[in-house]
């Protein structure tokens, strides 16, 4: 009997910081993903002769959190990357054993209380153990999956501009949201050209996946959605039209007692 196998069409491979910004890959706050993708590529890949992808840190072993990635099929039957011959790692997930050796950076904005704060994976191809064959970006779409409609392979030209770049730079270049502390812990908006008077926080729970199961969030934490409406045309009621509308409301009333 032949079986056939059924696999996603992969998404496009980002080549650009424009392309990675419009991915939204790791937006907006406190999604760590950024972070950990600026980390992965000063301090766990190096580029050898016609730029070999070479392995700094150890995922076999578990390093940074990494662990083993079984690419199973969903329960559409699909599966989130291609077979092939060399296991896949991940890394990403905060709560994994091992995930303390990453920069304070990558983890500062982790709470049980930001529900949205550890979605975000990086998944690599693992060549002999030495270098890397590919690089996706991903983020847990439910319980048990990734989104296979957030899942980007990431070039090696990518990985080099990023390299490049200090955190900083790299984050004004995504146009990620920061916020204020200690009096006003709210998202405020890092305006760029791609920035519309609309934005969403998603603070659904990032939940045990078969392919990631050190997250501890709980269950009862899920679907908390906030949208936020920033509406230009919001009248002030500042002005001295809505004041003298105001203050006439009030003297009717005084009137009728």
């Amino acid at each position: 009997m032949t079986v056939f196998k059924r696999y996603r069409t992969m998404k496009e491979t980002l080549n650009e910081l424009s392309q990675l910004r419009d991915s939204r890959f790791g937006q907006p706050w406190p999604r760590h993903g950024l972070k950990l993708l600026y980390w992965f590529a000063n301090d766990c890949v190096s580029f050898g002769n016609e730029n070999i992808m070479i392995s700094e840190c150890d995922p076999a072993d578990g390093d940074f959190g990494f662990h083993h990635f079984e690419n199973r099929y969903d329960e559409n039957g699909d599966k989130l990357l291609p077979d092939i011959d060399f296991p896949y790692y991940v890394v990403g997930n905060l709560n994994s054993p091992g995930a303390e050796e990453l920069p304070d950076y990558v983890s500062e904005d982790n709470s049980p209380d930001l529900h949205n704060s550890n979605t975000d994976r990086i998944i690599v191809s693992l060549y002999d153990e030495e270098w890397f064959q590919r690089v996706y970006v991903t983020q847990h779409h439910d319980r048990s999956n990734y989104d296979p409609n957030a899942t980007y392979p990431i070039s090696r030209g990518l990985l080099m501009i990023i390299r490049r770049m200090s955190l900083e730079h790299f984050m004004e270049e995504m146009g990620y949201y920061t916020y204020i502390q200690p009096f006003n812990p709210m998202p405020v908006i890092n305006y760029n050209p791609q920035t519309t008077n609309t934005f969403s926080l998603d603070l659904s729970a990032v939940t045990p996946s078969s392919s990631d199961s050190d997250d501890s969030e709980s269950p009862e934490t899920q679907n908390n959605d906030t949208k936020i409406q920033m509406d230009d045309d919001t009248p002030s009621f500042n002005s001295s039209e809505n004041l003298h509308k105001k203050m006439g409301f009030w003297e009717s009333i005084c009137t009728i007692l």
